[in-house]
Parts: structure tokens; sequence; C-alpha cells
């Protein structure tokens, strides 16, 4: 009994003068936020870039912004690019840089409500419909679309009339003998500097014919090997550089398994990044309401991640690894669709829960969000710089600021 109400007494004490211990973890300080009204084209920023000359590029829905810590410059369709929005930014070796939509310029429109009233239509009054659509004289004309390239004074536009497979180009990588790759979503262009060449892929177990699933290329992941995987629709593409030899890999549902399959159903493979110690991180749209969109393999064995205060969304967009080793993920909580009927239209919705940015440190996941200073919670993507600065690209601008780990 003694004992008892001594251990009452030492926690009152110990609460009482702020000595009980608590579980610290890392913070996230953002020291500050550009936005259109700074000298941003927009304010939905979807990624965010350090040239070797430390000047910042920002890829939005509405162009193009140059940022050399003075001044802004913007540049749209009418400046020489093949669009306005930019998802993916790239240098190269001579100092080049790429833009491109980018896997996720894909998801802009994910939220939003698809208008399904024509479903309910008799097939007679929707071929009226359709044959009324004729295109009027003040029309717009189709924006061009395709992979920029910019020397410094202007931009080159390639398109499926250079040689790309499709002018949508998702992901691009340079090898060490400045060969730039370029994930398209009808396969793998390699450039040599001079020409667009096309990676043909023989399909699984040896089937002549690429599935379609396997054709829309998402992601690009060097091996310390140097040989390569992509990630598509369909699963994880293995290529040896040296034999020339493919191997597929398709997931389940579940991310259950990571098995070599002749067919695969569709994966939503979004990102693929090795980290430190050689796994091979992916990350998955539409995925299951228990589970994350995220999992890890070691050449052994698949981890997936579960959905957690930690870690809220369960579609990951983005992986980042920065110097530290720390791996950045970017993404949102998907719902239940649901229809919405309305006197004029039937809809589809596609809910979802913006869930700010969440970094696994190696042992634990933590999530920042606007409570932390973000701008916003939808952060598209997150890109390190030079001085170690991490920087967020929102819906609600670009915030830039520094990633504080709890050390013990």
């Amino acid at each position: 009994m003694q004992k008892r109400l001594y251990a009452i007494w030492l926690a009152v004490f110990l609460l009482s003068n702020g000595i009980v211990c608590t579980a610290y973890t890392a913070e996230l300080k953002i020291e500050k936020t550009l936005t259109q009204a700074d000298g941003l084209a927009s304010n939905t920023v979807i990624t965010i870039f350090e040239d070797s000359h430390g000047t910042m590029w920002f890829g939005m829905t509405d162009g193009l912004t140059r940022y050399d810590g003075e001044r802004f410059q913007t540049f749209t369709t009418e400046d020489g690019l093949a669009q306005n929005t930019i998802g993916l930014i790239f240098e190269d070796q001579q100092g080049d840089l790429w833009f491109a939509d980018g896997m996720l310029s894909s998801f802009l429109d994910r939220g939003k409500p698809m208008d399904m009233s024509y479903m309910a239509m008799p097939l007679s009054e929707l071929a009226k419909e359709l044959d009324n659509e004729t295109p009027t004289e003040t029309e717009a004309p189709a924006p061009l679309r395709g992979v920029s390239r910019y020397d410094g004074h202007a931009f080159q536009v390639f398109t499926t009339d250079d040689g790309l497979l499709r002018d949508t180009v998702k992901d691009m990588f340079e090898d060490k003998t400045g060969t730039l790759w370029l994930a398209t979503f009808s396969g793998v262009n390699y450039y040599d500097g001079e020409k667009f060449y096309h990676l043909i892929m023989p399909g699984p177990i040896g089937m002549n014919i690429l599935p379609d699933w396997w054709s829309q290329v998402t992601a690009i992941a060097e091996d310390t090997a140097g040989n390569f995987w992509f990630g598509s629709t369909a699963g994880i593409t293995y290529y040896n550089t040296e034999t020339s030899h493919f191997r597929y890999f398709g997931v389940d549902a579940d991310f259950a398994s990571f098995e070599e399959m002749a067919k695969a159903g569709p994966a939503y493979i979004t990102d693929l990044q090795f980290d430190a110690k050689e796994n091979l991180w992916m990350s998955r749209e539409r995925i299951s309401e228990e589970s994350s969109g995220i999992c890890r393999y070691d050449g052994k064995e698949l981890v997936t991640f579960p959905l957690s205060e930690a870690l809220p969304m369960n579609s990951v967009d983005h992986i980042m690894q920065d110097s530290k080793g720390n791996l950045w993920f970017t993404g949102v909580k998907k719902l239940p669709t649901t229809v919405r009927e309305t006197e004029d239209r039937t809809s589809m919705v596609f809910p979802e829960v913006e869930s700010g940015v969440s970094v696994y440190n190696g042992k634990t996941f933590q999530n920042f969000n606007t409570d932390d200073g973000l701008p916003s919670n939808r952060v598209w993507s997150v890109f390190e710089d030079s001085s170690g600065k991490l920087w967020f690209a929102t819906d609600a601008g670009a915030a830039v600021g520094v990633y504080l780990p709890f050390e013990k």
C-alpha cells in the first residue's frame, strides 16, 4: 500500500513539474510561401525544380515560372512551350531543361464530377447530339503537346512527328552515357541527342504484342547495377541493360504478391524510388480504403504500408528522397464514388480528402499539414534545393522550409 501511494505521489510531482517524458517528433518549419501575387503564373503549383545555376522553376496549370531570387518570369505556349500545364521538369547533362506534363498532371481533374447524363439518353438521340457538335470558326486550335527543351534562349518542341511514341511524357531519366529515357503512355522512348528510338518490349512470357496495360509507362528508376525499372498501369517491368532481357512483375489489387505474370490487372503505378539501402519503393493510385498507396520491395519480400494517421493517404502521387535519406510522399485519401442526380444531369462524383505530406525516416512515418504551416493540404510534390531547403508544391502556392528531425 505504501509503494502504491508513493507511486501516485511521484506521478503527481512529475506532472506538476513538467518532467514526464513525452513522445517527441520531428518538425516542419515553413519559412515562406510564394503565390500568384508574388509572381507565379498560378497558385496551383504541380512541380518545383532548381537548375544547375541555382534558378528555381515552377511548373503550374497556367504556365512555367522562372525565379532567380529577385525576378519572376513566366513562359506559356505563346513563348514556345508545348503546353501550359507543366508537371515534369528535368535537366540533362548539357544543362538543357526539359518540360512535359508529367504523371502529376493526370490527377488534376481526379476529384471533379464526371457528367454521365448521356448514359440515360437513347442511342438515336445521342447520335443527333453528336451530329450537331460541329466546330465553330471561333474555336481555339488544340494546344500542342509533347516535350519542350529549353537551351536558355528558346524552346524546341518534340512530338510524335519527331519520333515520340505519345505526346504525353510522364517521366524522364538520363543514364551515364547521356541517353535520355522517356516514359510515355504508349511505351518507352530513348533519345541520343539526335533521334528518338523506341524500346521494343516483347511482353510477358515472350508475347509478341505488349498488352495495353504494360504500354502505359508512368515512372522510370535505375538501380545501382544500371538496370531499369519501369512502372506502368499494369505493374513493374525490369530491363537488364547488359542482356536486353525483360521481366514483368504484376501486382494484385492488395499488393499481396510480386510475381512474374503473363497477364495482370491494372496496378496504376505512379512513381518508383530506390532508397539508400537499395530497396525499391512503389506508389500506386486507386488503392483500397485500408491500405496506403505505398509498398517496398527489398529483392525478396514486398511490404505494404497500411493507412494510418501518419500516412493518411490511400492514393499516392509522388515519392522524393532527400539528401538525408528521408522519403517524402504526397497524395490523397480517396473515398467511395457516389452518384449525384439533379433535374438537368446525372454525374459521378469522386470525393477525396487532401492529406498533406508524409515523411518516412527509416523507422516511422509522420504527417504534416496546414497545422504545421503548409498553405494547403493538397501537396502535389516535394523538392529539395541545393541548400537543403524543402519546397512543397501545393494548390495554394509554393512553400519552402526546413525539416527538423528529432534527435535523442
